[in-house]
């Protein structure tokens, strides 16, 4: 399915001390905008890397795989200034095309793992409202309802599966990240 998806995760691993003191780890499509805005407007403080090792807790605001995927490859479509839209779902479709911005937000928890070993809060992404004003998008066009409905008409039950899961057995609970990843080994190795 998604080999060599470790390449997509080149950057740093980030984690924002919020106002609050509160450390929020911030996943494409999950409020990632918004979330760094902020942190930038207000200078907030940005962890990353081996200095998570030392954090006990972390938040992770989680999106419905469904509309994240589509937004996902919606984004991608936007940034990539793809012209053959059906020719790209078909990549995306038959995995030879995939990113952070719609890969399953089980693996953004895995590559969290590199550096934090310690507790993550899973919330749904609607409660990061109650934390930060911002609101921001990427500077794409508008989603449409026939481009959702051509990105829904292609097979995506490999990409959801694993978050809907997820979500199901861990919204709203404080859990080891550990356990997690155990749980979810056989989506990741069979990646």
């Amino acid at each position: 399915m998604f080999k060599n998806w470790t390449n997509i995760f080149t950057t740093d691993c980030s984690v924002i001390k919020m106002l609050n003191g509160e450390y929020v780890y911030p996943i494409f499509k999950n409020g990632r905008s918004s979330l760094s805005n902020y942190a930038q407007q207000n200078e907030l403080e940005v962890l990353k890397n081996e200095q998570l090792s030392t954090l006990e807790e972390i938040t992770v605001f989680l999106r419905d795989p469904v509309k994240r995927f589509v937004s996902g490859v919606h984004t991608v479509i936007g940034f990539e200034d793809v012209i053959n839209v059906p020719a790209f779902l078909k990549e995306v479709e038959n995995f030879n095309f995939y990113n952070r911005h719609f890969i399953p937000q089980v693996y953004w928890l895995l590559h969290l793992l590199k550096y934090f070993k310690g507790k993550v809060k899973l919330l749904p992404v609607e409660e990061l409202y109650n934390i930060i004003p911002n609101r921001d998008a990427p500077k794409i066009n508008k989603l449409t309802a026939e481009r959702k409905q051509q990105i829904l008409s292609i097979e995506h039950e490999n990409y959801i599966q694993a978050d809907q899961r997820l979500m199901h057995r861990y919204l709203g609970k404080t859990v080891e990240l550990k356990t997690i990843i155990e749980e979810f080994k056989y989506a990741l190795s069979s990646s």
